[in-house]
């Protein structure tokens, strides 16, 4: 297993960069394709943003990131303190049927983010949202990296 882990704070420069930085290194030891990677950041920027603009109400806070490639899959757990939140709960259904072109309201994001995943899980444990994003992987060996995603201090070797 090849695992990887970022901690982000509100309004830290370059945290959107270390975040993709984060994604990529991961996807790249699961031998994710470009297709498949893109879905994952996708839905980790999307799930993060939303913990700092919703969660946090732009007031900054901790998100805590880690990763990790198995056998059969890759995945990303973000960590939060936000209040409870379980994305599963957004219903964008009303807004598709009524055109979203024109409301000026956000909300597909997380839609078009959790439909790339191949399985998102939720748990509000102990005052956190835990939040596990899954893509799985094609047959193949684990490529080891040096576990690092930008060089900071936040890096963590294959654990």
């Amino acid at each position: 297993m090849v695992g990887h882990r970022l901690t982000l704070r509100g309004g830290e420069a370059g945290a959107g960069r270390r975040l993709a930085d984060f994604v990529a290194a991961l996807a790249g030891s699961g031998g994710l394709d470009a297709r498949r990677s893109y879905w994952l950041r996708l839905a980790v920027d999307e799930i993060t943003t939303n913990i700092g603009q919703h969660g946090y109400r732009g007031r900054g806070g901790l998100v805590e990131i880690e990763g990790a490639v198995e056998d059969d899959c890759v995945w990303v757990r973000i960590t939060d303190d936000a209040p409870p939140f379980d994305p599963h709960s957004h219903d964008p259904g009303p807004r598709l049927a009524n055109g979203v072109a024109h409301d000026g309201e956000g909300g597909l994001g997380l839609y078009l983010a959790l439909n790339g995943l191949d399985r998102l899980d939720h748990a509000y444990v102990d005052g956190r949202n835990v939040n596990t994003l899954v893509m799985r992987r094609p047959d193949g060996e684990v490529r080891d990296t040096d576990g690092g995603t930008d060089g900071g201090d936040d890096r963590a070797g294959g654990g």
